[in-house]
């Protein structure tokens, strides 16, 4: 008899460690938006795990936004710290040094534009949040711009492969956002038409015409 009931409280507690664990699988409806809205950028696997972490209570797909900005916003500084060291560094070239000090500049106004990007996400409005953060690129290339004939150095450019990663979702997801917010007007709809619509046979035509 005692046998039997050990053995039902082994049942029981496997049991329960067993629904525990399947419990710890189950996707949260947070983790759910998360992946779902992470599922077409550059990084799924990045995207979510810098997003999921830091959000919490309900999902909402612009503080997801805003938090992968702020992210980019990180690897910024420290690109931008990698210069300050390589600047400060003996051992680095007088036109190496030159170099990063552009390139220094570029990731500034970097800032700004990222500063703006997330200023656009509190209002909500994704497609301006896009058009800022966008500018970041243009910064990117014009530090690499600096660096010509030379390369930049090898811990400068892996700081700058990934935040070309991270940017990538920044605006996958606000170019996503961003469709949903004109569809809404129905701004989506009307420049899909415009696009696929055949050309009127009165264009270039001087004087009466009829369609």
């Amino acid at each position: 008899m005692g046998f039997t009931k050990n053995i039902l409280l082994i049942v029981s507690i496997s049991s329960f460690l067993l629904l525990q664990i399947n419990a710890t699988r189950v996707p949260s409806p947070l983790q759910d938006g998360v992946t779902k809205l992470c599922s077409t950028t550059t990084d799924p696997v990045l995207c979510v795990n810098t997003i999921l972490p830091h959000l919490h209570g309900d999902f909402n797909p612009y503080k997801a936004l805003e938090l992968e900005i702020i992210a980019a916003k990180n690897q910024v500084v420290k690109s931008v710290a990698v210069m300050d060291n390589l600047i400060r560094n003996p051992s680095t070239t007088k036109e190496t040094k030159e170099s990063l000090i552009i390139c220094k500049d570029q990731y500034g106004f970097m800032i700004d534009s990222i500063n703006q990007a997330i200023a656009a996400v509190s209002i909500p409005n994704a497609r301006e949040a896009n058009a800022k953060f966008s500018a970041i690129f243009s910064y990117r290339q014009s530090c690499e711009l600096a660096f010509e004939p030379e390369v930049p150095p090898v811990s400068l450019t892996n700081e700058e492969a990934a935040l070309k990663i991270v940017g990538g979702n920044v605006l996958d997801i606000s170019k996503g956002l961003g469709d949903i917010e004109m569809s809404k007007k129905g701004l989506l709809k009307d420049a899909i038409t415009k696009i696929t619509s055949p050309p009127s046979k009165c264009l270039h035509v001087v004087g009466s015409c009829n369609e």
